[in-house]
């Protein structure tokens, strides 16, 4: 065989080699891909699996956290309302909802008697509502409810042959029935009770958030009974001030009255020493105008002219301290001071002889043209000692002291229809009035003499 040849049968085997080899791996490729479109079927087919499930917990995590949601806002509107009906309206939605419970009712323990009458009801009309009297006696599951003070359910009765004779007896149906307590004692003050559901078949997961319901609806009556408790105390005590007020308004100035009703420990016996400016007037010749005055007179013009000069007084922020005969003693800074109490006193004390001559006027016109009427006025400043003074029995808000008798003093020399002021009180406001010095005066318990100033007016 010639060497041509033998190329020739070396190629026609290694052609055939390699076209077996080709066939083998057409074989294999062919495998392969069978096994890749296998695979790509079931990868396909976890996803849609996936998908599904995915879609599927979505779903109910969000239908869950609707549900959730809309229940908090019930409990929510519970427990921030405090007026009762609306208080049992959303616990009854909420019941109905949740539980599917058609009719329910609340009853509240009559606080004397005990018995249990309807508060609020979904379910009954007016007339069944109003039949319904039960007592702890009574041989029913509410009945049972009451006397065990726990949560009593239909469910669980049936499995307790001691009780279960107790189910569908008494007034009212009950598949659920719990108490409800008065925070501060821990009494029952009333029961939650299902009278109808739409399935006896629930779970415990019902159960509990029916327990919890019962225990957002006591917090919420409780706070209900508290505000109206408060309210009512408000009121009352609104009115104890009022009669208070109506008492005692005519014979002690506002700013007592109110210091009293704010702070009732202020009534006790008992003073503080305080810088205060006192007033003292009087009128002048009041023997005279006693003689020449029938008493029934006498009464009509003083009471005239102690209103006048009382609302002068208010006006300008004093109090009027007491009513000595004739004579007015004013406090300028108790019970209550201001920045302004020494001028207050020196402009009351201008705008009541201004006052005075219209007063004048007035009962000229009664008693004739020789009538007269005019006052003297002393004003001093200093430290006294002011509070309740007098004894257990009666007390009296005043002011005593040296200062005080002072003031009574320059009022005792002062001529009608003049302001005469002390040197204190001068030395206070002297850029605000005009005033003619005078002779110092000589004062009971003082060694040196007090020096004395007229009013003249104001700058």
């Amino acid at each position: 065989m010639s060497i041509p040849d033998v190329i020739i049968l070396l190629l026609i085997g290694l052609i055939l080699f390699l076209v077996k080899k080709m066939h083998e791996l057409s074989k294999k490729h062919d495998s392969l891909f069978q096994m890749n479109q296998k695979y790509a079927s079931e990868i396909y087919k976890v996803k849609n699996e996936v998908r599904e499930k995915t879609t599927e917990m979505t779903a109910k995590t969000t239908q869950k956290t609707v549900k959730q949601s809309t229940l908090f806002l019930k409990i929510k509107k519970i427990v921030s309302s405090l007026e009762p009906q609306d208080i049992c309206s959303t616990l009854f939605d909420l019941l109905e909802k949740e539980l599917g419970a058609s009719k329910s009712c609340i009853l509240l323990a009559e606080s004397k008697s005990k018995i249990f009458r309807v508060l609020a009801s979904k379910g009954m009309n007016s007339d069944e509502e109003g039949k319904i009297a039960i007592t702890s006696h009574e041989q029913s599951l509410i009945g049972l409810a009451i006397r065990s003070n726990m949560l009593i359910d239909i469910n669980s009765i049936e499995k307790e042959q001691t009780f279960s004779a107790l189910i569908g007896r008494g007034q009212i149906k009950t598949f659920m029935a719990a108490p409800i307590h008065y925070s501060k004692t821990g009494e029952i003050m009333g029961i939650l009770n299902i009278c109808d559901m739409q399935s006896v078949n629930y779970t415990s997961d019902d159960k509990n958030l029916f327990n919890m319901v019962t225990s957002i609806l006591e917090v919420a009556l409780n706070n209900s009974l508290l505000y109206e408790n408060q309210l009512e105390e408000s009121e009352k005590r609104a009115l104890e001030t009022e009669k208070v007020k109506e008492i005692f308004g005519k014979y002690v100035s506002s700013q007592i009255m109110d210091e009293i009703l704010n702070s009732p420990e202020s009534l006790e016996l008992g003073g503080i020493n305080r810088k205060l400016t006192i007033m003292a007037s009087d009128i002048r010749g009041f023997t005279k105008l006693s003689e020449v005055l029938t008493p029934q007179e006498m009464v009509a013009m003083l009471n005239d002219y102690f209103s006048v000069m009382t609302e002068i007084v208010n006006m300008n922020h004093g109090t009027v301290d007491k009513f000595i005969g004739d004579a007015i003693m004013v406090l300028f800074g108790a019970p209550l001071a201001t920045e302004n109490d020494v001028f207050n006193s020196v402009r009351t004390a201008l705008e009541m002889q201004d006052a005075i001559k219209i007063f004048e006027e007035k009962w000229r016109e009664v008693r004739g043209d020789n009538w007269s009427f005019n006052i003297g006025i002393g004003i001093n400043t200093g430290d006294v000692v002011v509070g309740n003074i007098g004894s257990a029995s009666r007390m009296e808000y005043t002011a005593i002291g040296d200062n005080v008798n002072v003031a009574f003093r320059l009022e005792s020399i002062a001529p009608g229809g003049t302001v005469l002021i002390t040197e204190s009180v001068y030395n206070e406001i002297s850029d605000k009035i005009n005033v003619e010095k005078m002779q110092a005066v000589t004062v009971k318990g003082r060694e040196q003499p007090v020096q004395v100033y007229k009013l003249l007016g104001l700058k």
